[in-house]
């Protein structure tokens, strides 16, 4: 007993370890505010912005189903882990190449060259997505899974911070900062910028896209780090189903599902109504920037706003799992939806002053609900899903989300015919029935079954 308690210790340790880079490695790369205004300056299209931002969930979510079925009947799914994030790591590397070796000569082909390597690498991320979630469910017990998803993102929020002032540092300068926010921006870029130069024999600062070249740089780097963190996770083994199901067989199971879990099928409906209504996320950076004419160098305040409130939020929400239940997560991370569509609504018609500071505002709340997206998301879905299904739970209802993983492509096409503000009150719209749904989740919690002790030496 003193022996499995030491491995719960250590497989906490290290699976927060690898959480903390993986926060990282998303802060650098982070599809809202990077990315997009990244494919915006290279293309000036909504469309390709909207598919970015669809690019990641769907190349996340389509091979889930696959993968449940090749690896829900085995008792080690450590192996899978490694094969995905091994190609995310190597795709990312390729598209760091990609911006440097191409820059701004062939802006089309660079988009091009991105797009195909962003959707190979989100695809890698959907591979290690279910092994992961098995493992750690396997590793944390059930009533310590929110405790440990809101220290994760309490721990990689921190460093976001960070990240949030070197991207600033990067991309922008800090003319438009007074004061002493202007001094310290001023006093950590020429910093940052004197290493930049250091490490990388640099004359001149950098220019596009090579900024952005070295913000993949280092999220590919996290990305590395986070992926030898998690093979240190010691997985335990629990009973599994003796052989794999044919294929047709194992697709039957989720129809089923859905008929015979009413709780299974509400969290379904909760989620689509959530994808729907943060449509206009990919948006928010590239209306400021090119619709109401803030800096490209506000993309780091963005980060850093996200991550801080996100790192102080996480407290909130691992005692709101904790005691109340990761239901209340869910809807109270609903409730918080209202809000960013919300401000954005009106950021079109407020004064000048005040529309960086409602900005500002977006993406703190934005913050706060991605943090409790991913404590409640993650912790609710474990604990509902019965112990030996788990893998096809999951790689099931993230299968039937891949069509909605396209509603920013669809919002990036509507743009130019409804406008923002329409966009935005569509948004809100939807987050009323998304709260109105999540009333109804129940709080179930199954538990695992014993560890088989014999195969885990």
């Amino acid at each position: 007993m003193a022996k499995k308690r030491d491995y719960q210790r250590w497989n906490f340790g290290f699976a927060l370890l690898q959480g903390t880079f993986m926060r990282i490695n998303l802060a650098f790369a982070d599809s809202s505010t990077v990315l997009s205004a990244f494919i915006y300056k290279l293309t000036q299209s909504d469309t390709m912005v909207g598919l970015t931002g669809s690019i990641m969930t769907a190349g996340w979510m389509w091979p889930q189903l696959l993968v449940s079925n090749l690896l829900e009947h085995r008792p080690r799914k450590m192996p899978y882990y490694a094969l995905g994030m091994a190609i995310r790591v190597f795709t990312w590397l390729a598209i760091s190449f990609c911006t440097i070796g191409i820059g701004a000569k062939n802006p089309i082909l660079l988009a091009g060259c991105f797009m195909g390597l962003y959707f190979l690498s989100s695809s890698a991320m959907g591979v290690s997505t279910l092994p992961y979630m098995d493992i750690v469910s396997k590793s944390i017990a059930p009533n310590r899974r929110a405790r440990f998803f809101s220290l994760r993102q309490i721990c990689g929020g921190f460093f976001s911070i960070w990240v949030g002032f070197l991207v600033h540092a990067v991309l922008g300068n800090e003319e438009e900062f007074t004061g002493i926010l202007g001094f310290i921006t001023h006093s950590f870029k020429t910093i940052t910028m004197y290493l930049i130069k250091t490490i990388f024999l640099l004359e001149t600062d950098l220019g596009f896209p090579d900024n952005f070249a070295f913000l993949f740089i280092c999220s590919v780097s996290a990305a590395f780090l986070s992926f030898i963190s998690f093979l240190a996770v010691r997985e335990p083994i629990h009973p599994v189903n003796a052989s794999r199901q044919p294929i047709m067989q194992h697709l039957k199971q989720g129809p089923h599902f859905l008929r015979t879990d009413v709780n299974y099928r509400r969290f379904l409906w909760f989620r689509i109504c959530l994808h729907i209504s943060g449509m206009a996320t990919p948006f928010y950076a590239r209306y400021a920037l090119f619709e109401l004419g803030l800096s490209e160098a506000t993309i780091g305040f963005f980060i850093v706003c996200s991550a801080l409130s996100g790192v102080v939020s996480n407290a909130m929400w691992g005692y709101i799992g904790e005691k109340y239940g990761v239901r209340w997560v869910l809807i109270v991370t609903a409730c918080l939806m209202v809000f960013p569509p919300t401000i954005a609504f009106f950021s079109g018609i407020l004064p000048i002053k005040y529309i960086q500071p409602a900005y500002f505002l977006i993406f703190a709340i934005s913050g706060v609900l991605t943090n409790g997206m991913m404590v409640g998301f993650m912790a609710y879905m474990l604990n509902i899903a019965p112990p030996r299904s788990r893998p096809s739970y999951i790689g099931f209802m993230n299968t039937l989300l891949l069509p909605f993983s396209f509603t920013p492509t669809i919002a990036g096409l509507l743009v130019p015919v409804i406008g923002f503000q329409t966009l935005f009150g569509i948004c809100l719209a939807i987050c009323v029935v998304a709260i109105r749904i999540g009333t109804g989740l129940q709080e179930i919690m199954h538990e695992d079954e014993t560890e088989i002790e014999s195969l885990e030496t």
